[in-house]
């Protein structure tokens, strides 16, 4: 029923640790197919033998990033549902049968995306494994489709994605920053967005200094408001309440947008 698909670049134990999640599921009706663009290949080979044998890893040699990774997945997909599941986040192990019986009574709707709640573990990977310092719950039941349009508040590993929308739309390789944001959003044009109350997605992030713990969005902070800019400018507003709630949140901050990005 799922792909999961990974884009990953030379994080062989974070990646291990994904794959062992996978691994542990209760649900094992999925296809796994991890793509790495380092050019330091290194397998997680503990990780991929836990897996049942329905996976791919695929070395690709062009251009690094998870745009290209993903869109290379996405090719691939044959499954009626897709996750783009980060490869330093986990899922614990009723995840995908949760997601399974949820959708269940949806299963003639191919062109719903759903999405969950998850919760926020913070930890120190200057340690090997990394040391867990605080876990955190997050519920988004409240996020509406609007509300998408407005700020990028949905991990991308809480995302389930139909086939027949995942393989419309590609990624956006020349996006320093939100490039999943960019692709839900051209997702959401043809589609809805529908809430499961599931609480089984783990968010890994590290805060503690250290080479070990950067993080690709951490490194781009000067990039995030000219980007968001150019989501917006690519993204209209559906209608008036979230062209005065964009207006609104980049206010708050000492912005006045101009009407090319509402």
């Amino acid at each position: 029923m799922f792909t999961i698909i990974i884009a990953t670049h030379n994080r062989p134990e974070l990646l291990q640790r994904t794959l062992l999640s996978l691994a542990a599921q209760t649900y094992q009706n999925f296809t796994t197919i991890i793509i790495s663009d380092s050019a330091s290949y290194v397998a997680p080979y503990h990780g991929l033998k836990a897996l049942p044998e329905n996976y791919l890893y695929l070395l690709r040699n062009s251009s690094p990033g998870p745009a290209l990774s993903r869109n290379l997945g996405i090719k691939l997909v044959e499954t009626d549902y897709a996750i783009f599941l980060d490869d330093d986040d986990t899922l614990e192990a009723n995840h995908l049968e949760l997601l399974a019986s949820s959708i269940e009574k949806y299963k003639n709707n191919s062109k719903t995306i759903y999405y969950c709640d998850f919760k926020i573990i913070e930890e120190d990977r200057t340690s090997s494994p990394p040391k867990r310092l605080k876990e955190t719950p997050i519920n988004i039941s409240n996020i509406q489709r609007e509300s998408v349009f407005v700020k990028n508040i949905i991990p991308n590993s809480c995302l389930l994605y139909p086939k027949k929308v995942l393989q419309s739309n590609q990624f956006d390789p020349t996006l320093i920053l939100f490039e999943d944001w960019d692709y839900l959003l051209s997702c959401l044009k043809q589609t809805r967005l529908h809430y499961l109350p599931i609480n089984s997605v783990c968010i890994h992030k590290s805060y503690v200094a250290g080479k070990d713990n950067i993080r690709r969005g951490n490194v781009n902070d000067e990039h995030l408001i000219s980007t968001t800019l150019e989501i917006f400018k690519r993204h209209h507003t559906p209608n008036e309440m979230v062209r005065r709630e964009r207006i609104e949140h980049f206010k708050n901050i000492g912005i006045q947008l101009q009407p090319e990005h509402y």
